[in-house]
């Protein structure tokens, strides 16, 4: 037996401004009066904004802490340029001496940025600056990775592999530069502003 439209589909108009209730209820919003004409989610007003979120459009500031790793990266930087990871292809040639430089300058920034930090303050050095400490280090670790057992891009004076594994070398030297690479990202993404 058919009941028509307003039965079939009264309960789903509903839903929305139940919803709408219930959230600005969670969120902290006044919960609508009993018998008030709701409004449609397009012509009500935006919400508030939080308290905690700032007033204004200017950036947040840099904590002191951040600030001196920041500086010590910049100062690494300059004394070690060259980092452009990105030479690094993964079908550069097992001996790549621009890569090999690039993978070179990065490890060296790294461990400068560490030193200076680790000179900022030596006995708390691991609680103020952690997160960079230990993505510098793992670069440091990709590079030694690098260097052996397989001397990749040039970065060992090993010899090379016999051309029977020549391919095979290439291929780890190149996993291996690609996971250094991931390794630097992270490590730019807790020095950089």
């Amino acid at each position: 037996m058919f009941s028509g439209p307003g039965r079939t589909y009264g309960p789903l108009l509903l839903l929305p401004a139940v919803a709408a209730v219930a959230l600005l209820s969670a969120c902290g919003g006044a919960p609508a009066e009993p018998g008030a004409p709701s409004a449609s989610p397009s012509a009500s007003s935006p919400a508030p904004r939080p308290s905690s979120a700032p007033a204004s459009s200017e950036p947040p500031t840099t904590s002191p802490l951040a600030r001196d790793v920041q500086a010590a990266f910049r100062a690494a930087t300059k004394a070690h340029p060259g980092a452009a990871l990105d030479t690094c292809t993964t079908d550069a040639p097992l001996d790549d001496a621009d890569c090999g430089a690039a993978l070179t300058a990065a490890g060296k920034v790294a461990a400068d940025t560490e030193r200076r930090l680790r000179q900022k303050d030596p006995e708390n050095a691991d609680l103020l600056y952690g997160a960079a400490l230990t993505t510098a280090g793992a670069v440091q670790d990709g590079l030694a990775r690098l260097r052996h057992p397989i001397p990749c891009y040039g970065l060992s004076e090993a010899p090379q592999p016999p051309p029977p594994l020549h391919a095979e070398a290439e291929s780890i030297c190149a996993e291996a530069a690609d996971l250094t690479r991931s390794e630097w990202g992270i490590f730019l993404s807790t020095v950089e502003p």
